[in-house]
């Protein structure tokens, strides 16, 4: 819905909407409550947890996919600001999201489960999350190919590792963030160098090392490439 507030006049047209059931309006009514509004030095909304669990739950129940996901966040977290941590209802709700196709949903309990020590589960879960190239929501996830690097949750293959790493800085770039991209270099460099899983090939580590540098702030990078030398180009 996102409707342009600007004054106390909007925020109580928005607020009449959410309470007259409207699903879209009571989802962004949450979400101003959990982060408040200040237009111009006026404060619209205070920021106020428990209001904004009331609406996401609100707007959960009637069938708003992004509260379900919002509202399981609520009960994951530790701090207890928004409401008392519930790891089996987190759970619950992130299944469900997941069953109605949100991969934000299987991301975040990928990431529930690592904290609670479940690997496997947390890498199946990268992996659902990472699987579908043409779905919108899909989005690349490195730990999948630092899981098989380290063996955390699958079987240490470095092999596949490498192959999950170019894969992201040849035909995803556009997707990683400035660090991913650096750090992904840097550890398909060092695979090159090291020469373990792929014949060694100071060319190759030397390409990618540098790549991970190319903003000059990569000091491991750097530490490798006073070993063997920047290329001409450099």
């Amino acid at each position: 819905m996102q409707n342009k507030i600007e004054n106390i006049d909007d925020w109580n047209c928005l607020f009449q909407a959410a309470e007259n059931g409207n699903v879209a309006a009571q989802e962004e009514v949450a979400m101003h409550y959990h982060f408040g509004l200040e237009i111009k030095e006026l404060k619209i909304v205070v920021a106020d947890p428990k209001k904004a669990v009331y609406w996401t739950k609100v707007a959960m129940e009637n069938g708003s996919l992004e509260a379900m996901l919002n509202y399981a966040n609520y009960l994951s977290e530790d701090d207890a600001i928004f409401c008392e941590k519930d790891v089996d209802k987190a759970i619950s709700l992130y299944e469900m999201a997941i069953r109605r196709g949100s991969k934000a949903a299987s991301f975040n309990l990928g990431c529930l489960y690592r904290d609670l020590g479940d690997f496997t589960k947390a890498f199946a879960l990268y992996v659902y999350t990472d699987a579908d190239a043409n779905d919108e929501e899909a989005w690349p996830d490195i730990r999948i190919g630092l899981c098989y690097y380290y063996g955390i949750g699958v079987e240490k293959d470095r092999l596949k590792a490498l192959q999950y790493f170019k894969k992201m800085v040849l035909g995803k770039r556009e997707m990683l963030s400035g660090y991913e991209f650096n750090e992904l270099n840097y550890l398909i460099g060092k695979m090159y160098l090291e020469g373990e899983i792929v014949e060694q090939s100071l060319e190759m580590a030397r390409y990618h090392i540098e790549l991970a540098d190319e903003d000059g702030d990569h000091r491991s990078a750097q530490e490798l490439l006073y070993l063997i030398g920047r290329s001409k180009r450099n």
